[in-house]
């Protein structure tokens, strides 16, 4: 009898000594928990977490490109920190100033955007979306929000300067190239009668020896640009299309815009080509100089006041970065940056 009472308190003993054992080990699913609800940093009454940074790297480095290189310091990480800093600043003032952004804002912004570029067909919009901002569609939705929030805090918080007239001579003088060439240049436009190779071939050949005999006398092909097959607008004027920049030109004739830009030169002939809308042509440039600055103010007006718009805002989130109460956690910005007292505010030096 005074056995068994012995084993069942040993066993008792194990049992206690085992269950204490397995209490005091935190088990790693409650480790992973922890470590992925990390704080690293506090803005004003927002927390960025391990996951918010986790997600953050990803935006970082496709957006990263578009930031000015003076935001860009440190290592990675702790630039993918101050960027959902600078982001949560952003996010607090916009909720002060009542700026919201639900699903109907992102999709009237969608929609506006496309109406400007005269698109009715979302996919379209898309391609249109990564050709023009070299970014994936989803991540450029991902991030709209963010910029229409931006918009909004550029026009109540922020005021940036219109540029100068000796700013817009300055630019117009260092990149002429940019701005391209007006060109001043007769056109000789054929339509196949139908679709078949026979007919294609015949055009094409009939132009090659106007384009030859033309070469030799320059007057021939003004004669033939004021004939009645010619199908150009500027028929009655010979073919003549007056001074016109690429860029202009390339609204309506992308085909001819490229040919002149590839062409160049007074007095030459292009090839045979075939326009946007499957005609024959031929080009004689009669003209070509740099585009004036008359027909380009107001393109580098807005490009310069986009310009001031971004510089503007970056100072504006640094000094409303100061003023905001920033507390950091993350161990590794507090290394890289010397911060005594993890309140820290910020310096842009």
């Amino acid at each position: 009898m005074q056995k068994r009472i012995r084993i069942s308190r040993n066993f008792v003993l194990v049992f206690a000594a085992v269950v204490c054992f397995t209490l005091a080990v935190p088990t790693k699913p409650l480790n992973s928990y922890e470590s992925l609800n990390a704080v690293l940093a506090i803005v004003g009454p927002k927390s960025i977490s391990t996951l918010d940074y986790e997600e953050g790297v990803e935006r970082y480095k496709n957006l990263s490109r578009f930031f000015p290189n003076y935001r860009k310091k440190g290592s990675l990480h702790s630039q993918v920190i101050d960027f959902l800093i600078d982001r949560a600043v952003v996010d607090i003032v916009a909720e002060e100033e009542s700026i919201q952004v639900n699903e109907k804002r992102i999709e009237a912004e969608i929609q506006k955007r496309m109406d400007a570029q005269g698109i009715s067909d979302l996919e379209q919009f898309k391609k249109s979306v990564q050709n023009q901002f070299n970014l994936p569609y989803d991540i450029w939705l991902d991030d709209l929000p963010y910029q229409i929030k931006k918009g909004q805090l550029l026009q109540i918080k922020v005021s940036p300067p219109l540029p100068s007239e000796q700013e817009v001579q300055s630019w117009y003088n260092k990149n002429k190239s940019k701005v391209g060439n007006e060109f001043k240049f007769r056109e000789l436009v054929f339509s196949p009668a139908n679709g078949s190779i026979e007919e294609e071939s015949r055009l094409f050949n009939e132009l090659t020896e106007i384009r030859n005999k033309s070469i030799n006398d320059p007057s021939f092909f003004k004669l033939v640009a004021s004939g009645p097959r010619n199908e150009s607008r500027y028929r009655l004027n010979g073919g003549l299309v007056n001074w016109v920049p690429t860029f202009e030109l390339y609204k309506t004739q992308p085909s001819t815009a490229s040919v002149l830009a590839q062409v160049g030169g007074q007095g030459k002939f292009s090839e045979v080509f075939r326009d946007d809308r499957k005609r024959y042509c031929l080009v004689y440039i009669e003209g070509m100089r740099p585009t004036p600055l008359d027909a380009v103010r107001k393109g580098i007006q807005g490009f310069l006041f986009r310009e001031k718009e971004q510089t503007s805002f970056e100072e504006w989130v640094v000094v409303t970065r100061k003023n905001m109460a920033i507390t950091i956690f993350d161990p590794i910005y507090i290394k890289e940056h010397n911060i005594n007292n993890p309140e820290e505010k910020y310096n842009s030096d």
